[in-house]
């Protein structure tokens, strides 16, 4: 289609998805890329925006971002038959969602055949405790690829747990951890986060430890875990009230004010 015929039609996320198709039918990744990504702009739950501009980064050899955005078509496709009036509608909408599965077995391939370790590793080295993690499809990939494959890799292992809110689990995988080996900075940090997102939960009125530890008693535990993270060399400082880490230079929470944990302190 001529972007003399875009012009003319009203601008949205349709709009964008169907000019991203046309530059990756065309070869135009870069123009692709850009188009899908406004359309996913104004709708985020635009799964085949993912899909497609995954698709071009593919064509473009920038696997990573491919990799990260077939995740994000995981967790996307919301829709189902019921939501058509007619039933030769309802048919093409079960057509279609037919074919997004299948689509997702692949997808789920791709993931993993790229690496799940590694995809882990970056969002451990850019994890940030104040944002939200809600690729739960992804979550429940990894968990059963490392726990059929590297069952031993409790570091891993509960921090995906960590991610996908099961703060119990993830503490007795760390613990299992140490049960073999002292652990890593990494490994304490995430323990103090899971103890902390527990005590959170408890504020909100919800049901944490069955032992009913106090309020004191888990900021106490996540404390305790955050400074032997940084008495085995981690390179951050360590907020003890949200979890945040703080470069070397910096004495004080940016989020919450809080005086950082140092490792001398």
């Amino acid at each position: 289609m001529s972007s003399v015929g875009f012009r003319k039609r009203k601008v949205g996320p349709e709009y964008y998805f169907e000019r991203g198709e046309g530059c990756l039918n065309d070869g135009n990744y870069p123009w692709a890329i850009e188009s899908f990504t406004k359309a996913i702009e104004f709708n985020p739950g635009l799964e085949m925006a993912y899909y497609r501009r995954a698709e071009a980064y593919r064509k473009l050899g920038k696997n990573r971002e491919a990799i990260w955005d077939y995740i994000k078509f995981l967790e996307t496709d919301r829709r189902q038959p019921d939501m058509v009036d007619d039933f030769k509608g309802a048919m093409k909408e079960a057509v279609k969602i037919a074919r997004r599965d299948l689509e997702k077995d692949r997808v789920k391939e791709e993931i993993i055949s790229f690496g799940i370790p590694g995809l882990i590793d970056e969002l451990i080295e850019g994890y940030d405790p104040l944002k939200e993690y809600a690729d739960k499809h992804f979550y429940r990939l990894a968990l059963s690829w490392l726990e059929g494959n590297l069952k031993q890799d409790t570091r891993r292992i509960g921090f995906v747990k960590v991610l996908s809110g099961e703060y119990e689990e993830a503490i007795k995988e760390f613990d299992r951890g140490f049960e073999e080996t002292p652990g890593t900075p990494d490994t304490h940090y995430f323990k103090g986060i899971a103890i902390l997102s527990l005590k959170k939960r408890a504020e909100g009125g919800r049901r944490i430890f069955s032992r009913g530890e106090s309020m004191e008693r888990l900021s106490e535990r996540a404390r305790e875990c955050f400074e032997q993270a940084l008495m085995m060399g981690y390179g951050w400082r360590l907020c003890p009230a949200c979890g945040c880490r703080g470069l070397s230079e910096t004495s004080f929470c940016a989020h919450c004010g809080g005086k950082l944990l140092t490792g001398d302190n």
